[in-house]
């Protein structure tokens, strides 16, 4: 079995479906792409782990060409790119008869039927750059911040899932492990919100590929060193940001994502305590 190739696949269809629930608008559609989304993580991440297992090499690249595919102007084209990339999921699985893969396709041929039923209409707006939020009235100071930080923002989660996921399935410290898992799972939640926010004002960007030296061989104790002092940045952040917001449910928010940034530092703390025992 090629776990290389199935693990880029999963990935791509990771990253498809989050920013799709983030680019729709029907909420019932919406939900049920986030759902195929956290499932096609899981898929990337058991595929991972039996790479791993098997002691197969593997990176965490993707084909950009595939990502700009959601790049599209309606959300019915949008269900379409969706449809295809699930039937290259599928036929990627012919001829493979594992516990793992027969997951895959169980759930990949029941994900496609649903999305049959999906009723959606009208245009993507993400990418349309008109910098409003709806209810809002943000300054040209404070607009240009929010911009900036969203941005900046939406590619560091991003990078922080790539490097999560692959430490916890190289991780055989249950301690470390687990921090890593609650670590990528944050890391996704902050990407949809993030993202949600750049889309309803038009500016939502792609992930880009992380360079390998991003999370192959790393110095493990230096890394989360380096990441505790990070993520009391990025809490620092979200404190600046929240004086210079005149909005009070943008400054909540912003209030609320860096005090998770803070349990991010103790989570980091407790992988490099354990790793150090």
């Amino acid at each position: 079995m090629n776990y290389p190739k199935i693990i880029k696949k999963e990935h791509e269809s990771f990253i498809k479906f989050i920013y799709a629930s983030i680019m729709v608008k029907e909420a019932d559609v919406k939900h049920k792409l986030n759902d195929i989304a956290l499932f096609k993580y899981r898929h990337m991440i058991w595929a991972m782990q039996d790479a791993v297992k098997e002691g197969v090499k593997f990176n965490m690249d993707f084909d950009y060409e595939e990502i700009l595919k959601i790049k599209v102007n309606t959300e019915d084209e949008l269900i379409e790119v969706l449809k295809e990339d699930l039937n290259q999921n599928i036929a990627l699985y012919e001829g493979v008869d594992n516990p793992t893969i027969n997951r895959f396709r169980s759930d990949d041929k029941f994900f496609l039927e649903e999305m049959n039923f999906f009723d959606v209409e009208g245009e993507i707006t993400a990418f349309n750059e008109n910098k409003t939020l709806k209810g809002i009235d943000l300054d040209e100071t404070s607009k240009s911040a929010l911009v900036f930080f969203l941005m900046e923002e939406t590619f560091k989660e991003y990078e922080l899932i790539t490097i999560y996921s692959f430490l916890k399935v190289h991780s055989n410290i249950a301690i470390a492990n687990s921090a890593f898992t609650d670590l990528a799972y944050d890391s996704i939640y902050h990407l949809k919100r993030f993202a949600s926010l750049a889309a309803e004002m038009g500016i939502l960007t792609l992930p880009r590929q992380i360079p390998h030296d991003k999370y192959e061989n790393i110095g493990i104790v230096e890394f989360l060193k380096e990441n505790i002092e990070e993520e009391l940045d990025a809490e620092k952040q979200c404190l600046i940001l929240a004086e210079k917001i005149g909005d009070k449910y943008l400054k909540d928010f912003l209030l609320f994502i860096s005090r998770q940034e803070v349990y991010h530092g103790e989570l980091l703390q407790r992988a490099l305590n354990s790793i150090n025992s």
